[in-house]
């Protein structure tokens, strides 16, 4: 007899997925009109014959591929019909970088306070285009769906929101996009298969931040153009791939903040759990701490080989972690000179009001020992190298 599982994973595969698009999408298409995404798409669809996966996280990878084939169908249509869309100009972002737990959440969304800047919030980013019937400038009922996935997307409701707080309208990772190409490295953060990050590690990172640039300029099309105002991204990965990034925007300008990198993989292991708990049952937490050690001291040292080799040429602020917690205005002014960008009492006190409102660990605090997950400090600056050093204490 066939598991359910068996059958989850018959489902997701590729002529149904596709047809279930075609289906949902509602414009009529019935193929892309370009395909180059297939080849990351067919790598996706084997990770549930790669891992000992559990039945929920097949039905979350589905629902998550089906609704960016979905909203690839939707874009695709909006250009056919108003090619202006691509002539929206998304070149000159002001990208936060850093590793996860790294308080780039608190710079990206003390930042996005300021209304001269556009801000990425979750239902943009987990749905850039349209709904069908939905009224150009008045994006509720995207809100309103995103309003609805928060707790299917937090995972354990209580703890993750303690770590991560998740709200529709609040600026969230720009990472929801990219991984909509089916080669991001966010693809294997939530369905880790080893044989899908080789492929990734193998191949240009450049293609999945163009179909960023290509549905930021939807974005911005949708809300009556950019009138002065820059994009505000994160994206951890992009740490590893800043220059991948600038090849894409050459007018970026990159603020990264740097935190004590046992504090951090401590708390990126913690987070790891949550974000597993639906991949994986029985989830190994051993095996979390060494998934998350692999990811993120690869991304480290690729950060430190682009600074050295260019990070002269590039726009990068560097902001040690305590400095962004607890003095975020004099950062956003190091950030704002060097984009160019003018410094407004508007601003200032937008963002000072989102400090009062978003006080540290206001939805409660939580712990973690690297040892939960077999790692200890020793273990940590062998597999990080310099920067476990140069960023402790931070």
């Amino acid at each position: 007899m066939t598991s359910e599982l068996d059958q989850a994973k018959q489902a997701f595969a590729f002529e149904p997925l596709l047809d279930q698009a075609f289906a949902e999408a509602g414009t009529g298409a019935s193929s892309f009109r370009d395909e180059r995404f297939f080849e990351g798409l067919h790598r996706v669809l084997a990770i549930p014959h790669n891992i000992a996966i559990s039945l929920s996280g097949v039905q979350i990878m589905h629902a998550n591929s089906l609704r960016f084939l979905v909203n690839r169908l939707r874009w695709e249509a909006d250009v056919a019909r108003h090619p202006e869309i691509l002539d929206e100009d998304v070149d000159d972002p002001i990208v936060v970088l850093g590793l996860p737990r790294s308080g780039t959440t608190k710079l990206q969304r003390f930042l996005s306070a300021d209304p001269a800047l556009q801000a990425t919030p979750a239902w943009a980013m987990w749905n850039p285009a349209p709904f069908p019937g939905e009224m150009r400038g008045d994006p509720s009922p995207r809100r309103e769906w995103a309003a609805r996935m928060m707790n299917a997307v937090t995972n354990t409701g209580e703890t993750y929101q303690k770590m991560h707080e998740f709200a529709a309208d609040e600026a969230e990772e720009s990472s929801f996009i990219p991984i909509a190409n089916f080669d991001n490295i966010g693809q294997f953060i939530t369905a880790p298969d080893y044989s899908y990050l080789d492929w990734l590690r193998s191949r240009s990172r450049v293609p999945s931040q163009e179909y960023l640039k290509q549905q930021l300029k939807y974005l911005q099309w949708q809300n009556g153009g950019k009138n002065d105002r820059p994009w505000l991204l994160k994206n951890p990965c992009n740490t590893g791939e800043f220059l991948e990034v600038l090849e894409v925007f050459p007018r970026a300008t990159f603020v990264i903040s740097r935190r004590d990198i046992y504090k951090t993989m401590g708390s990126s292991m913690r987070m790891g759990t949550e974000i597993l708990q639906n991949t994986f049952d029985p989830l190994d937490p051993q095996f979390v701490g060494r998934y998350t050690v692999d990811i993120w001291a690869y991304e480290a040292k690729r950060y430190l080989e682009q600074r050295q080799a260019k990070g002269s040429e590039v726009r990068l602020i560097e902001a040690d972690y305590r400095t962004c917690v607890t003095d975020g205005i004099s950062v956003a002014r190091e950030v704002y000179a060097a984009h160019g960008l003018p410094w407004t009492a508007r601003g200032e006190a937008a963002m000072r009001q989102w400090d009062i409102d978003n006080p540290r660990h206001k939805l409660g605090s939580y712990g973690y020992e690297l040892e939960d997950y077999g790692w200890s400090e020793e273990k940590i600056a062998e597999a990080f190298g310099p920067i476990a050093e140069d960023w402790r204490g931070k």
